[in-house]
């Protein structure tokens, strides 16, 4: 699923990576990361299908930049389905900033529902 959503996200042509940037990257760039998962079970063994809620962070230097990468973002993610991932649904996006040696870098953390086969 990972690699698969990195991979729905590359074209838009940011800098997109799971957890977090070793090195300075230019802005915007977009972090993904699980908070959490449901795992199904039966009494013949785990089911094959999963459900993630994944946090998508987009940084960018601006409101508006950061504004259009997330609707990018979204309108990526809950259009998508290949690879593992069944669908994906947004379900929360929250407004923020962040600071990195004196800047103001401008945040959007958008949470989605992920359905993947495991």
């Amino acid at each position: 699923m990972e690699y698969d959503l990195i991979g729905a996200l590359e074209p838009l042509g940011h800098a997109v990576v799971w957890g977090g940037f070793e090195d300075a990257e230019g802005f915007p760039r977009i972090t993904l990361q699980r908070v959490g998962s449901a795992t199904g079970y039966t009494l013949k063994g785990r089911v094959k299908n999963e459900t993630a809620r994944v946090q998508v962070n987009v940084y960018a230097e601006n409101y508006e930049s950061m504004l259009l990468t997330a609707r990018q973002v979204t309108e990526t993610l809950t259009s998508f389905r290949g690879g593992s991932v069944i669908r994906c649904r947004e379900v929360s996006r929250q407004d923020g900033k962040t600071g990195t040696g004196g800047d103001e870098i401008r945040l959007q953390m958008l949470d989605f529902r992920v359905r993947y086969r495991a």
